[in-house]
């Protein structure tokens, strides 16, 4: 983090700790704005870490630091406040200044920074109902660009003209038409530049402003990102019926889809693929939420079928809009088409072999002999050793070894869960039969395994 072009936007590194309990020592002894924490840590765990600031500090924005992204651990830092993550093994492949402008602008975002635009716009501080039936959103679509548009708009007097957030803007005008056509102003921006988009708000009268302003920024959160249409340029949203189409998201609705997707049975499956794609637009999952859940299942389908798929496709978080989200699923179908076809074989055969995969990745604590996987998937054992040799790339006995290895890397990296619980939970019967295996592996013990990566975890505070 030591490379991070900190003043470069206006941060200042206050200080670094090497665990949870120095790091809140430093919050104690100096003003903090931006907290960035690794998730692996000695003495006091990331995620404690991030409790503790949540109640003490919660004016402090949080950013997380991973080794190796586990969906889990990312929704539990999500529910506590995290505006990002960064993940380490993906450092070296992006932009360290790329990086540090994602944050800022989410910081920007979710502070409802407001700029005054030579004094006319209206800061209101008390709750004034909007008297007018309509008003406009106007959105650019890429704010990070420019967010200064909206002052060349022909504002009249009395207009209440605001920044909900970053480059999005409410514009009211007082009077009692009840549609308000677009102006030749607007029209004009429109044709000017395609990254503007316009909604009419057209049942607005009798709430509150600040109320108006908050749904705005949900709005462009899951509403925008999933209506978005390219080249539509105009829409228009009843508030309130917008806010009665939201559902309500619990975290088992979100783990529910992290499972569906993580596995491969949506690939060669039209009918799985665009059923699946239904449920989850119908969540409206938030940006943050759509990130974390696709890089997580990313990572699995890379274990599945050993083999890099994200690091030559778009990273999730350039994604903004839902139909860029489906292109990028898309892309990722065919990629993993390539990988599995290369073996020649039918279509029915290859689903067997990547049903046994994912039976193996979902649980792999079970004991299940290549005999016993075989009878499962209804092929004989030889016939399935070979299959499963030439479609995955590697013998059956050896990817589950992998995969139990990748597993307890994962657990001695991101949790403080004891060497022969990890062995457990990784399917083997002992902690020294577990810590052999894993040498001939790694070249390291677990527990030096551990202290390596410990070693290496730092906190960044500014």
């Amino acid at each position: 983090m030591v490379l991070m072009p900190w003043e470069q936007f206006g941060l200042k590194v206050i200080g670094e700790a090497a665990n949870g309990e120095a790091a809140l020592q430093l919050l104690k002894d100096n003003p903090v704005d931006l907290l960035i924490t690794d998730l692996a840590m000695p003495v006091m765990s990331g995620i404690e870490l991030m409790r503790t600031v949540r109640i003490h500090y919660p004016q402090i924005w949080l950013v997380v630091l991973t080794f190796h992204q586990d969906f889990e651990y990312i929704q539990e830092s999500l529910r506590l406040g995290a505006i990002d993550y960064i993940v380490k093994t993906q450092l070296d492949k992006e932009s360290m200044e790329d990086i540090l402008q994602r944050i800022m602008g989410r910081i920007t975002e979710m502070s409802g920074n407001r700029s005054h635009m030579n004094g006319r716009v209206v800061e209101e501080k008390e709750e004034i109902q909007f008297q007018s039936d309509c008003g406009l959103a106007l959105i650019a679509l890429q704010p990070e660009i420019e967010s200064q548009w909206a002052g060349r708009l022909a504002v009249k007097p009395g207009d209440y003209l605001t920044e909900a957030d970053q480059g999005g803007w409410l514009w009211v005008r007082d009077f009692g038409d009840t549609v308000w056509l677009l102006g030749d102003d607007l029209h004009e921006r429109l044709k000017i530049d395609s990254r503007i988009v316009i909604v009419r708000l057209c049942d607005i009268k009798g709430i509150d402003k600040a109320d108006v302003i908050r749904w705005l920024r949900e709005f462009r959160n899951r509403g925008l990102l999933y209506e978005l249409e390219p080249g539509k340029r105009i829409y228009e949203v009843s508030i309130v019926a917008e806010q009665q189409s939201w559902p309500l998201v619990f975290d088992n609705d979100v783990h529910d889809m992290y499972n569906r997707w993580s596995s491969l049975s949506w690939v060669n499956n039209n009918l799985v693929f665009h059923e699946w794609l239904t449920e989850l637009k119908r969540l409206r999952l938030s940006k943050a939420k759509l990130e974390s859940l696709f890089y997580s299942a990313g990572r699995e389908w890379e274990r599945t079928l050993s083999a890099e798929l994200l690091s030559g496709s778009k990273p999730v978080g350039s994604l903004s809009y839902w139909y860029e989200w489906i292109e990028w699923l898309q892309q990722m179908r065919s990629r993993i088409n390539e990988i599995t076809n290369r073996s020649m074989y039918s279509r029915p055969i290859v689903d067997s072999i990547l049903k046994a995969a994912n039976l193996i990745t979902q649980d792999i604590t079970q004991q299940i002999s290549l005999i016993e996987m075989a009878r499962t998937v209804n092929m004989s054992r030889s016939y399935f050793s070979q299959c499963f040799k030439d479609i995955i790339g590697k013998p059956y006995n050896e990817y589950v070894r992998d995969q139990r290895i990748a597993a307890a890397e994962h657990l001695l990296t991101q949790t403080n869960m004891p060497i022969n619980r990890i062995a457990v939970k990784t399917g083997y019967p002992n902690e020294k039969y577990f810590s052999r295996l894993f040498r001939e592996q790694t070249g390291l013990t677990p527990t030096e395994y551990r202290l390596e990566r410990q070693n290496g975890a730092q906190l960044s505070i500014t």
